[in-house]
């Protein structure tokens, strides 16, 4: 064992002749403790946060989504779709075609987004695992179906066990106002309510999903589409297959992944994160330079026990280490307890479910998620505040009794 570390731990754990250092150093790494504890915690709560609306905002988002650079939709047989199918890694191709649209059901009206999918999207997606009533449809038989968000069907009171069918009303194009007869501004279509599907508030309260042909031929359109979307194998590189697909595609089209979908979303989130961690270490950078009172009246009570390594031929640096040792274990100690607190907190959580959430979410308690990465780097930023506190108060006094 290393002289400076042998000698800093007999006086952080030896009786000082002044009992008030030692309730010092206590508070100190109680201070530690209890902000590496809310780090662990909060990161790992927000962790859970972010998994839970990233999988919840993927439930709607293909792996690689493409768009028209300008306008709002293309005709997807002007490019080479067959070339984009044979890429290695695309797995399935869907196309959608979506526009806001007035809805009617009963006596009730409502303004959402219609979205005309195929039997493939319903397939990948996770609408078909979404599903709170009835069935994930969009067409049976000949019976042209459609699948609504719990919002928009509790605002148009919308049940799929009802006979009564749902009215979709699209403004005809190239209309040339005024309108005399209001019906001739719109073409209409009824289709059979068959589930009702819940993901989350945005999507409940905006999608309803409709056959694709049936929202084509409504708006007036022949093949057009407003988005292709790729579903990738589960071992394919998106990255990779974005730049293929880009490059047989042209510039006309642009393909996006799915974290580019949510680029906000996404940004958004790191950003929250970010701050948060910083705003907790600013709570524990608060707490550590408590050690810098136990370190100083430390150094004062072992003035002759520094003369006495002095005249054994101790160098300063070897004084120095003793102290910042002992203020660097005062953080060790804290940091060690902070982070089984944490650990066994998120346990607690994840397995009991102690802290619920009120009102209605998808999930019933706080998720949580602990990552490695985030307890390595909460170590590390309490180790380095550590050394700092301990190093600027040692160097000092140190310095002053010798002179």
């Amino acid at each position: 064992m290393k002289p400076a570390f042998f000698i800093a731990r007999r006086y952080l754990f030896a009786k000082k002749s002044h009992n008030v250092i030692n309730i010092i150093s206590l508070v100190s790494a109680v201070g530690v403790a209890v902000g590496v504890f809310a780090l662990v915690v909060a990161l790992s709560v927000y962790n859970g946060l972010d998994s839970l609306i990233t999988s919840l905002h993927n439930t709607l988002s293909p792996d690689l989504k493409i768009t028209a650079v300008e306008g709002k939709v293309f005709d997807a047989r002007q490019f080479r779709f067959d070339s984009v199918r044979s890429v290695a890694g695309v797995e399935y191709y869907s196309e959608a075609l979506e526009e806001n649209a007035a809805l009617r059901y009963r006596d009730r009206q409502h303004i959402a987004t219609v979205r005309g999918v195929d039997g493939t999207f319903l397939q990948r997606s996770g609408v078909a695992t979404s599903i709170v009533e009835g069935e994930a449809v969009v067409r049976k038989g000949d019976v042209d179906m459609a699948i609504v968000g719990k919002v928009v069907a509790g605002t148009l009171n919308l049940r799929p066990s009802f006979f009564d069918l749902l009215w979709i009303y699209f403004p005809k194009r190239g209309l040339r106002l005024p309108v005399i007869n209001p019906d001739e501004a719109f073409r209409s279509e009824y289709l059979k309510p068959a589930g009702i599907f819940s993901i989350e508030m945005e999507s409940d309260s905006r999608y309803v999903f409709a056959p694709i042909d049936v929202v084509q031929r409504l708006l007036g359109y022949d093949r057009e589409v407003s988005s292709v979307e790729l579903y990738l194998s589960p071992n394919a590189d998106a990255g990779r297959v974005k730049g293929e697909v880009q490059k047989i595609l042209g510039s006309d089209l642009k393909v996006q992944t799915r974290q580019e979908q949510n680029e906000v979303l996404f940004r958004m989130m790191q950003g929250e994160k970010w701050a948060i961690f910083f705003i907790l270490t600013f709570v524990l950078l608060v707490a550590s330079f408590n050690s810098i009172g136990s370190l100083t009246m430390l150094i004062i009570e072992k003035k002759k026990d520094v003369k006495i390594l002095h005249s054994l031929g101790a160098q300063d640096s070897l004084v120095r280490r003793i102290f910042i040792s002992e203020g660097v274990m005062i953080s060790l100690l804290g940091c060690a307890a902070g982070v089984a607190l944490g650990l066994a907190a998120c346990y607690a959580q994840l397995r009991f479910k102690l802290i619920k959430l009120s009102g209605n979410f998808v999930i019933d308690a706080y998720p949580v998620k602990v990552d490695p990465v985030d307890v390595a780097l909460v170590v590390v930023t309490v180790m380095l505040i550590g050394y700092a506190a301990a190093n600027i108060p040692v160097r000092y006094l140190l310095r002053k009794s010798r002179g």
